[in-house]
This record gives structure tokens, C-alpha cells and sequence, in this order.
């Protein structure tokens, strides 16, 4: 009998036995996952398709390509320093120039006195022109080179049928053809208006006062003949400067291209810590950087895009193309 017991004893403990070692060995099941220690984070940042991932400190890594920004198309056309001069004397008087280079030389110059109607050419006094400044409607002057990019005077008393020159170039300002982020002031033969930046377009109003249109959009004048430079505003897009005194204050014009709203060429008052405000559009006009200019005299507005000119009177409200 206890020979019995005893049996029937081991064989219970050997199912037990086998019953213990199948749960451990037994896979887990299904669906589960497991168990994670607390206060131990184990999932990584998912990183989407086509993005780049950031690094440990939070920024994309210097070698991945990022997509460029989009929203305003203000100033979308990139802008490049002045090709084409234009200086208004007022309603009916005007002059314009092809700059030419410094290699190849191959300036223009035209007159107008008739309000833009015709242009008639006359022979240009150098190879290259920086700057042009009618005094009334015979008597001017151009500044520019014989050969290359040098800087003289040449000054005509019969509406460009002969010149005299060259002469030394002295209290002038002028853009420098050959070193784009340099002019030439009354002051200074190697002002940086735009502080190392390429300088788009230079107008005066005295022989002390001056402004800079820079690539960058920003505006820089001068109360000391090209001495010191501080900022006159921003406007993202522009591609020529004018200026004036209205009142015996400063007023800054710009042509500027890309602007929501004006489909063409919009020109637009410049002020500083202030947005640009629409004076005018001009629409349906294509413009691209250094084929645009605009002056502004006391009586008059004037803008040529390629081979199109438009005139204002003085409150360049209303333009009408010659």
C-alpha cells in the first residue's frame, strides 16, 4: 500500500514538473510587448519621408538641402546696379544713357525735349558713362572714361553737339563702374554707402546730401558728402532710386518690380521704419534688374524701362507713356 502511494506520488510531482517547465519555455504571446522600466523612454523621434532629421541639438545638419522659404514675391527679381541712366530737368527736358563697360566701353547718350516723345542720340564724350546731369535745357554735364572705367567731367553748353573735356573729376558723386560696392563722393573717391554690399543706384540732392539704393533693398544716405552713411529705409524689390526735396525735406522714390498687388512696375515713397507706399503702378511692364530707371525733378516724374519712357507731372500720381 505505501509502495502505491509512493507511486502515485511521483507521478504528480513529474506532471507538475512538466506543467512549470512548459510555462517557462511557452512563447509570448501575441500582441504583447514588454514591459518597459519606469522613467525610461525607449521611442525615437519619427522622422517623415523626404525630411531631413534633426541632429541631437535640435538643427538640420549643414549637408541637407533645405527648401526654400515661400509666401511675399516682393523683390523675387534680383536686382543688379543700373545699366540705363536717366536725369529729368522737368515736364519736357530730359536726359538718358547706356552705362557701356569698362572693357568694351560702347556708351549711349539721348536727349529729349520734347517730354520723352523722341530721343535724339548724341555722340557720347567717353567710353563709359556713370553719371549725367542736365543744368538746363543746352548746358550739362557727363561724368565718365576715355578708356575703361576712369572718372572725368565733360560738360556741353549746346545740348551735346560738342563737348569740353575731360577734366578732373572734384566735388562730384558718381557710381564706380569697375568696383560695384564703391562710389564717388565729394568727400571720398572710395565711399561703401552700402557697407561691402553692391550699390544699385546713387542720386544727389546737394553737393553734401546723397542716397544709395543697396542690392539688399536698403536705402543709405549721407548728410556730409559721403563721409557717413546711415539707413532712409527698406524697399525689398526696388530697381532704381530718385530723390528730391519736397518742403526742404528729403523725399525717396524707388522703381520696384514683384510687389503683390501691382502687376508691372509700382513707384513707391521710401521712408525710414516705414513700408513703402504705392504712389503709383505702372502695370502690364515687364522689368528686370539694371533696365529700369527713374528721376524725379521738382516738376516732373520721369521712368524708362528698355526703350519705354512714362512722364508725371509733380505729383507722380498719373503716368502716361511718351
Amino acid at each position: 500500500m505505501k509502495r502505491g502511494i509512493s507511486t502515485a506520488g511521483l507521478v504528480a510531482f513529474l506532471l507538475v514538473d512538466l506543467v512549470l517547465v512548459y510555462l517557462a519555455l511557452r512563447p509570448p504571446a501575441v500582441g504583447t510587448a514588454p514591459a518597459t522600466p519606469r522613467g525610461v523612454v525607449t521611442s525615437a523621434p519619427v522622422a517623415t519621408v523626404g525630411a531631413p532629421a534633426p541632429g541631437p541639438d535640435g538643427t538640420l545638419s549643414p549637408t541637407t538641402p533645405r527648401t526654400a522659404p515661400t509666401g511675399s514675391t516682393v523683390g523675387q527679381r534680383s536686382p543688379r546696379p543700373v545699366r540705363v541712366l536717366l536725369a529729368a530737368l522737368d515736364l519736357e527736358v530730359a536726359w538718358r544713357a547706356t552705362v557701356g563697360t569698362c572693357a568694351a566701353g560702347g556708351a549711349r547718350l539721348a536727349i529729349s525735349v520734347d517730354g520723352g516723345a523722341t530721343w535724339d542720340d548724341v555722340e557720347a564724350p567717353s567710353a563709359t558713362i556713370s553719371r549725367i546731369q542736365p543744368l538746363d535745357r543746352d548746358e550739362g554735364f557727363v561724368v565718365g572714361g576715355v578708356e575703361g572705367c576712369g572718372q572725368d567731367q565733360f560738360t556741353t553748353r549746346d545740348g551735346g553737339r560738342a563737348w569740353a573735356g575731360p577734366t578732373a573729376l572734384v566735388g562730384a558723386w558718381a557710381r564706380r563702374l569697375d568696383r560695384p560696392t564703391e562710389v564717388t563722393t565729394p568727400q571720398s573717391p572710395t565711399a561703401e554707402p552700402c557697407e561691402g554690399d553692391t550699390v544699385i543706384d546713387l542720386s544727389r540732392t546737394s553737393a553734401q546730401q546723397a542716397e544709395a539704393l543697396c542690392s539688399d533693398g536698403g536705402v543709405r544716405v549721407t548728410d556730409d558728402g559721403g563721409v557717413s552713411w546711415r539707413d532712409s529705409g527698406q524697399a525689398s524689390g526696388a530697381l532704381a532710386l530718385s530723390n528730391r526735396l519736397e518742403g526742404g525735406v528729403l523725399a525717396t522714390y524707388v522703381a520696384r518690380v514683384g510687389v503683390e498687388g501691382c502687376d508691372g512696375v509700382q513707384v513707391a515713397k521710401v521712408t525710414q521704419g516705414a513700408d513703402p507706399v504705392e504712389v503709383a503702378c505702372i502695370r502690364s511692364v515687364r522689368a528686370t534688374g539694371g533696365d529700369v530707371a527713374i528721376s524725379v525733378a521738382d516738376e516732373a516724374g520721369w521712368l524708362v524701362v528698355d526703350d519705354r519712357t512714362w512722364v508725371s507731372g509733380a505729383g507722380l500720381t498719373v503716368w502716361e507713356e511718351a
